[in-house]
């Protein structure tokens, strides 16, 4: 499989595009700004941030890519299937108990949050997936 020697903008915003809609979140605003990671949704106004660092994505990095926006999007998911405040009490909920040692071999309430790690296995069981999906489609 030859992948090309860059994903540009516009071929990763269709990327994006496609992937919301297909777990039903197309209605999820997408903003660019600068940050360290590909993407993080922000729960509260339904926008998923991409990195303007990382206007083309290269090679080595399409998988972390792919992970982190389907990761996002998981909980772009779980935002439209309990009410974003609901989702978002949930998620402070799950990173108190774990902060407060109420979770047995938990300490840290974000990487440890239950939310976040069904997130980061959606993302990895479905990166591959996508990968597939979009040379097939030829936007990579």
């Amino acid at each position: 499989m030859l992948i090309k020697e860059f994903i540009s903008e516009t071929n990763r915003n269709q990327m994006i595009a496609k992937i919301l809609k297909y777990y039903g979140v197309g209605n999820v605003r997408v903003k660019h700004k600068f940050m360290k990671n590909h993407a993080h949704y922000e729960v509260e106004k339904g926008v998923l941030y991409l990195s303007k660092k990382y206007k083309s994505i290269k090679p080595h990095q399409l998988q972390e890519f792919l992970i982190t926006i389907i990761h996002e999007t998981y909980h772009a998911i779980d935002a439209k299937k309990y009410g974003w405040q609901k989702f978002r009490d949930m998620w402070e909920t799950e990173a108190n108990k774990i902060e407060q040692g109420h979770v047995k071999g938990k300490s840290d309430g974000y990487w440890d949050n239950p939310f976040e790690v069904s997130a980061e296995k959606f993302g990895q069981a479905n990166w591959k997936k996508w990968k597939r999906v979009f040379h097939k489609d030829g936007l990579m």
